[in-house]
């Protein structure tokens, strides 16, 4: 009996012992699920158009309560910046990276580096030479191909048009513009096109550069800009020029302000181009999101553009683009 009454203390210490490891793990476990979400966005630099980016990833991160963490080089062109702030943030323990790279080949084996440790990536705006588990973009060979489409429509094939490039290293303006020239080469075949200038390399020479232009080509007569800051100094140096509607232009962007709308209702602007950043970036933090949560996403996933013309101005869908204290006819 005495023997039995060992046995079963025995017993009971042993389950309790093993109660409590288990509770241990629970707890160690439930400690390790709460542990909050960390993303770290990546963009190319802060103009405008990223700060619209940055909006839309930082309102998706809001909404789904996760903690983000933002870093951009100062310019686009800073390859070596965006690759040292990568590192950066991989050493602030993220689990997901949504990152726009300022070059697609620089940055390829960082990020796979990044990946090779356990974080997700989703890729946004311009792609990686390697595969990632999603990308995210305005279909920029698609807007191009309108741009071009809608150039082609406003010139004659004896007239000479220029596309102003943005950059050499920005892989979403060279898919804009090759579809674009090949647009307007599709349209009038042996059209004269030119496309050796670069304007936007340098922050604040736009203007600079893009007058060069008509010094170096003065039979210019149609226009296509591949970026905002590049086509925002174009319209300003028409404008400076004068005689709206002289030079044919096709500009890119994002949304719509209130100095767009009104170069488009004075003839100033043939047709621009509208890029959505805000959803781009809401959309790369939600897919980061959808993978730490092992949930199958797409591949590839195309955010909407909108071409804007006089025609379709003051529709409601156009006008929505506009921010809300800003109506069309604001200074």
């Amino acid at each position: 009996m005495i023997a039995l009454l060992h046995s079963l203390l025995a017993a009971t210490r042993r389950w309790r012992r093993g109660a409590a490891l288990a509770g241990c793990a629970a707890l160690l476990c439930a400690s390790a699920a709460a542990a909050p979400v960390k993303i770290g966005v990546l963009l190319k630099g802060d103009t405008d158009f990223w700060a619209a980016a940055e909006a839309g990833c930082r309102d998706a991160a809001r909404k789904a309560g996760v903690e983000i963490i933002v870093r951009h080089a100062k310019l686009e062109s800073d390859i070596d910046g965006q690759i040292r702030l990568l590192g950066e943030l991989a050493d602030q323990g993220i689990s997901a990276l949504v990152i726009a790279p300022s070059s697609g080949t620089a940055l390829s084996g960082p990020v796979s580096a990044v990946a090779a440790k356990g974080v997700k990536i989703v890729v946004i705006d311009s792609p990686l030479d390697v595969d990632v588990p999603a990308y995210i973009a305005t279909n920029h060979t698609n807007a191009g191909a309108a741009a071009g489409a809608l150039l082609g429509s406003l010139v004659g094939a004896g007239d000479e048009v220029a596309i102003v490039r943005h950059s050499h290293n920005s892989g979403a303006n060279l898919l804009r513009e090759s579809s674009a020239y090949a647009a307007i080469y599709a349209a009038h075949p042996g059209i004269v096109v030119h496309r050796d200038l670069y304007a936007g390399e340098v922050p604040g020479q736009e203007l600079q550069r893009v007058r060069a232009l008509f010094d170096r080509y003065p039979r210019t007569r149609a226009v296509l800009c591949s970026s905002t800051p590049v086509s925002m100094a174009m319209l300003q140096a028409l404008q400076a020029m004068g005689h709206p509607g002289a030079i044919k232009f096709v500009g890119f962007g994002f949304n719509l302000n209130a100095t767009v709308a009104a170069g488009i209702e004075q003839g100033w602007i043939s047709g621009w181009v509208s890029q959505l950043p805000g959803e781009v970036g809401a959309r790369g933090v939600n897919t980061a999101l959808a993978l730490l949560r092992h949930e199958s996403v797409p591949e590839v996933l195309y955010c909407d553009f909108e071409v804007i013309t006089k025609e379709n101005l003051h529709t409601p869908a156009v006008q929505a683009l506009l921010p809300a204290a800003m109506p069309a006819g604001a200074p």
